[in-house]
């Protein structure tokens, strides 16, 4: 009972819920614009960043009980031909921060590889324009940074004055509502706001995750996208699973060429 006491202490209550709208471009076409929804949870010191569809699918994997309900949802769907019925997971990662450690715990994967670092929340510097925009209702003011090899341009209200944002972008005199990497390839666009108390929980499933850094996890990002097939074979070596080159319509092995080189696009953050 004590411990369960200390547990429910250490989770704490968020102040405010955005939901916001995630671009990122197609990696495998390097064109397409991709959209994913995602909720942060922000307090005065804590807050977590995650897609609220991944989080109930890995709830119902975290319990025997829940594996049976998405088997049973899934087989009802697929058996009554109604496909969009299955529970998909929507952004892969998540993101916790932790103002008291001073901690940013990031949660992601790496082909079909679960992988976790942890660091400091980044000091970011920012430079806080004059210019202003009405994003929700809010007045908003602009402000820019360099971040992990992009140029970031964000949109903050001081209204709202917790300083949080998307994914890792914090630290302007108020809540970001918008944010948007030069090029436009990447960003995150609010488009709702409401109070809320609820409890800013932990990852499910985050046994799963095995510890790394930052700069590992995007090499190890990018050797799956250089080499997709290769590394799932690899991964499966010894359980009797393997997965054939793959080839286009005119017989040509496009195995190592699923996916767009660096050079066309990169991931969200460079500095690697």
């Amino acid at each position: 009972m004590f411990i369960v006491a200390l547990a429910a202490i250490a989770q704490q209550k968020a102040d405010i819920e955005v939901s916001y709208t995630a671009h990122h471009p197609n990696l495998r076409n390097g064109k397409d614009d991709v959209t994913n929804q995602y909720i942060l949870l922000a307090g005065s010191d804590d807050s977590k960043f995650f897609s609220p569809r991944t989080e109930y699918i890995d709830s119902l994997n975290s319990t025997p009980n829940g594996q049976a309900k998405y088997q049973e949802i899934t087989r009802t769907a697929y058996l009554g031909g109604k496909m969009n019925d299955i529970p998909r997971a929507d952004g892969s990662f998540y993101v916790l921060k932790s103002g008291q450690r001073n901690a940013l715990t990031y949660y992601d994967k790496a082909g079909t590889e679960k992988y976790y670092y942890e660091e400091e929340i980044p000091k970011i510097e920012w430079k806080v324009g004059d210019s202003t925009k009405t994003i929700l209702g809010y007045e908003c003011f602009d402000a820019t940074t360099d971040f992990h090899g992009r140029k970031w341009t964000v949109w903050f209200t001081p209204e709202i004055p917790i300083a949080a944002g998307p994914w890792k972008l914090s630290g302007v005199p108020g809540l970001i509502l918008e944010a948007t990497a030069e090029g436009g390839q990447y960003s995150f666009v609010a488009d709702g706001i409401q109070l809320t108390d609820k409890l800013i929980t932990p990852v499910y499933l985050a046994n799963e995750y095995e510890k790394t850094d930052r700069n590992k996890f995007l090499e190890a990002q990018r050797s799956f996208i250089d080499n997709p097939i290769g590394l799932i074979n690899a991964q499966f070596a010894g359980r009797g699973i393997s997965i054939g080159r793959v080839k286009n319509e005119n017989g040509e092995d496009v195995s190592d060429r699923l996916f767009v080189s660096r050079e066309t696009v990169d991931f969200i953050e460079t500095d690697y």
